[in-house]
C-alpha cells in the first residue's frame, strides 16, 4: 500500500507547498511550512529547504493521479517547478516527496 500522511489537524485542510529548482546535480527543494507531516519536515534544513539527486514529476503524475489526488504544477522558463496540493492530494503529495528523498540515487563514496 502507498504511503500516504494523516492530517494531525482534521478540522483545517492540509496545505502543501513546495518549490524545486534544478541544480548541475539534482534539486534543491524549498518548503513552505503551511503543514508538514513530521516525517516530512525530517527531510528538511532548518531553512526548510532539502536537496534530491532526482524529482521524476512523471512519476509524481502517476502517484497522484493512482490517488486521484488533483494538484498544480507549475513549471517556470527556467525550469523551477511549484508544487502545490491541498486535502487529502497535499497527504499523497508529501508522501511522494517523502519516498522521493529516500529512493534519490545517490553516489557511493569511493573508499581511499
Amino acid at each position: 500500500m502507498p504511503l500516504r500522511a494523516i492530517s494531525s489537524d482534521p478540522a483545517r485542510p492540509a496545505l502543501l507547498n513546495v518549490l524545486c529548482s534544478p541544480l548541475k546535480e539534482g534539486w534543491r527543494v524549498y518548503l513552505n511550512p503551511e503543514w508538514v507531516p513530521p516525517y516530512l519536515m525530517h527531510c528538511f534544513d532548518e531553512n526548510l529547504e532539502a536537496c534530491t539527486p532526482v524529482i521524476d514529476l512523471e512519476d509524481l503524475d502517476q502517484y497522484m493521479h493512482y490517488h486521484t489526488a488533483e494538484y498544480e504544477k507549475r513549471i517556470s522558463q527556467f525550469g523551477d517547478v511549484e508544487l502545490t496540493a491541498k486535502g487529502d492530494a497535499a497527504e499523497a503529495l508529501a508522501g511522494w516527496l517523502a519516498t522521493a528523498f529516500a529512493t534519490g540515487v545517490r553516489e557511493r563514496s569511493r573508499p581511499r
